[in-house]
């Protein structure tokens, strides 16, 4: 950090192979240390993250996208979020979701998680076909 601000660009970092999508984790190279910072693309049949439908104890999320259209399944709904939508879910099994991308398009998602140490322990619940399933029953 130079003269108390730190710029970076995406295209200077390299994305996390671990996680799905192409996801660059940002909080590091800005020095945070309150939150997590990503910013993922997921291509056609992506999810954001590894653990399919799930929630955290201890870690609120917001998810805010930039391209593309994505779809949210929460334990009573299943929704599409698009350009410039945001949402958020709390920590606990009431704030449990998934975010991931049926679509063809691309869609390109801010995320944020806070406390960052919050985001352990993660309860996988279903698995994101399961739900989606359920939900698209429950609509007919």
């Amino acid at each position: 950090m130079s003269d108390g601000w730190h710029r970076v660009s995406l295209s200077d970092l390299t994305t996390n192979p671990e996680k799905p999508g192409e996801r660059w984790e940002l909080s590091p190279e800005l020095g945070i240390d309150a939150f997590n910072f990503n910013v993922a693309v997921l291509a056609a049949d992506e999810r954001l993250s590894q653990n399919h439908y799930h929630y955290h104890e201890n870690q609120q999320e917001l998810f805010f996208v930039v391209e593309g259209k994505c779809r949210i399944e929460t334990e009573d709904e299943g929704f599409e979020i698009g350009v410039d939508e945001a949402v958020v879910f709390e920590e606990g099994e009431s704030g449990a979701h998934v975010l991931y991308n049926p679509f063809e398009e691309p869609c390109k998602v801010v995320a944020l998680g806070w406390p960052a140490d919050g985001r352990y322990p993660v309860h996988q619940l279903e698995i994101t076909d399961d739900i989606a399933t359920r939900h698209e029953r429950d609509d007919s």
